[in-house]
């Protein structure tokens, strides 16, 4: 059997080691919604580079595609010198 001495020890230890996960629950439970909201902001952004890149992209080629059609549909100028 235990002595009386021990278990006041033991019982001294795990109400610390209570306190200590309690306060430490209340940091993580605090940080938590902090990270999420972070971790949103970043996936928008990612989203948003990834839109602004594929705009980016289909806008050239309608610009480059606009430019080959005017090419073909404009008067060739043939310069005929004698």
């Amino acid at each position: 059997m235990e002595s009386t001495q021990s278990l006041n020890d033991r019982k001294k230890e795990l109400e610390a080691k209570i306190q200590a996960l309690e306060a430490e629950k209340v940091v993580l439970l605090e940080a938590i919604p902090h990270l999420r909201e972070n971790l949103d902001v970043l996936k928008l952004e990612h989203q948003a580079q990834t839109l602004e890149n594929e705009v980016s992209n289909l806008k050239a080629e309608r610009s480059n595609l606009e430019q080959e059609i005017a090419n073909y549909t404009s008067p060739q100028e043939t310069c005929f010198k004698s």
